[in-house]
């Protein structure tokens, strides 16, 4: 899975969840990517929340998971630790889905942070607002990390 793009904040939770950290109108912008390779997780995150004053920069470190999301014909779930301003030490949970092609729209990413920040579809910003979230084909000949299984 990869993807990258922006979301803007609504100030519109959605029904039962938390409200979206990222301002009503602000953007953030994102990158991530991640799956199985050679018997272990791989892959990256990049966010920035231009709403914050300095912006808040999530570098992530590692990455700890890959599973299905919601619907497992279009979502992932991306776990990891992550670097947050400079300061080591938060964990991150990303939920991207690949809902169609181009996925300014339509494509969602929603993230989770250890420090209680949480933005994206997931909590009422609504689909990326530019950018694609792309799905790729299952490598059958890939091992995953002990443990675990490959999901198609």
């Amino acid at each position: 899975m990869t993807g990258g793009g922006f979301i803007v904040g609504t100030g519109t939770p959605l029904p039962g969840e938390e409200p979206s950290s990222l301002a009503p109108g602000a953007k953030a912008n994102f990158a991530v990517a991640g799956g199985v390779k050679n018997g272990a997780f791989w892959g990256h995150l990049e966010y920035v929340d231009h709403s914050m004053s300095p912006p808040m920069q999530v570098h992530g470190t590692s990455v700890t998971g890959y599973a299905f999301g919601t619907d497992p014909t279009t979502d992932r779930v991306i776990t990891g630790t992550a670097r947050i301003n400079g300061v080591d030490g938060f964990t991150y949970m990303v939920e991207v889905s690949d809902i169609a092609e181009p996925g300014r729209g339509v494509d969602r990413f929603s993230i989770e942070l250890s420090n209680g920040y949480v933005a994206g579809f997931n909590y009422g910003d609504g689909p990326i607002a530019g950018g694609n979230i792309q799905l790729h084909k299952a490598n059958a000949s890939n091992t995953p990390p002990p443990g675990f299984s490959c999901q198609q």
